[in-house]
């Protein structure tokens, strides 16, 4: 971990999901985050101290992806929190992209739960609603058999020089989860958490 990744702090989004795809999931944040700069963005010390961005051409979004069925519930709840805890602990290292780390927990055959960490030099809370708010609609949009449109921008509040301002609505999961914060109507069938 380098040394600057301990001053700057993350974000993240924690999201209860029922019956996802995993795979067609993590698509669906690929087809958001490729057309973007986000993944590609790291960030180093320029010669005045303050972090410059640089961009790593070959990063890409990845997803791991756990399954914890063998577990029970309570242990997949103290292994949870903890996890959380040591990942807000802890900064990402800055000099390599992307600044994000993406976990999809399946705690059942139906149940699943994802977890988002991003740096919030890369991006702020309301541009990480409009990413989810992306995936789902991607999301969506894969699970008909279609392809999901790239993002032409960052989305807005991305810090990532040169971002454009937009106003995020409503966030939802793919299963119309909502994350903590998220505004807007609950749309149906969404589970509160």
């Amino acid at each position: 971990m380098s040394a600057i990744s301990e001053e700057l702090r993350t974000e993240q989004f924690v999201l209860s999901l029922r019956g996802v795809l995993p795979y067609v999931y993590e698509h669906a944040w690929q087809s958001v985050l490729d057309g973007t700069t986000l993944t590609r963005t790291a960030l180093r010390p320029g010669p005045d101290g303050r972090l410059r961005r640089a961009l790593r051409p070959d990063a890409r979004f990845r997803l791991q992806i756990v399954d914890w069925r063998a577990t029970r519930a309570e242990v997949q709840d103290a292994r949870l929190a903890e996890r959380l805890a040591g990942e807000s602990a802890t900064g990402l290292p800055l000099d390599r992209a992307p600044l994000m780390c993406a976990t999809l927990i399946r705690r059942s055959d139906l149940n699943w739960t994802f977890a988002w960490r991003y740096a919030r030099e890369l991006m702020d809370r309301r541009a990480g609603l409009r990413v989810l708010e992306e995936v789902a609609e991607a999301y969506a949009v894969l699970l008909r058999g279609g392809t999901p449109r790239r993002a032409a921008t960052p989305p807005a509040g991305a810090t990532a020089r040169g971002a454009t301002a937009a106003v995020a609505t409503r966030a939802v999961g793919p299963s119309g989860s909502r994350p903590a914060g998220a505004v807007g109507p609950r749309p149906a069938g969404a589970v509160a958490r």
